[in-house]
């Protein structure tokens, strides 16, 4: 099930994209992953908005966004591949006009579904070790 994100969620949240992103630095190839220093007080400041996808009753997946942009998109490793990124992705652009977001040139099977919902590259950038690809929905 998907729901709105709520505040109550917010140290799921955290431990969820703490799973999720010592994959994807790993992916990148990096130790240094801006996300994985980030604590509940910084998610509490940014009272992000977007979706989190519910196994059991259990925060299973995440999709946040701030000003047309995805800011994180996150799933528990447990459960990769079993389409529970497609479908937040999915919901998110149902419910909201969401244009760009920015993932590691690594990181091949985020790239790769943004690309199947029209996502397309416009740029790439070096941010400290990772290289960054910026895209835009057409």
């Amino acid at each position: 099930m998907i729901r709105r994100l709520r505040s109550t969620d917010h140290a799921a949240l955290l431990e969820l994209q703490r799973l999720a992103y010592r994959v994807e630095a790993r992916l990148l190839g990096t130790v240094h992953f801006p996300p994985l220093s980030e604590t509940i007080d910084d998610i509490k400041a940014e009272q992000p908005n977007g979706f989190v996808y519910l196994l059991h009753n259990n925060v299973v997946g995440a999709i946040t966004y701030a000003d047309r942009t995805i800011t994180r998109l996150v799933v528990d490793p447990v459960h990769f591949r079993q389409g529970i990124a497609q479908s937040l992705l999915q919901h998110l652009l149902e419910h909201e006009h969401v244009k760009y977001v920015m993932t590691g040139a690594r990181n091949l099977p985020a790239l790769a579904l943004y690309t199947r919902f029209d996502f397309i590259e416009v740029r790439r950038e070096w941010h400290q070790e990772i290289e960054l690809v910026f895209l835009n929905r057409v």
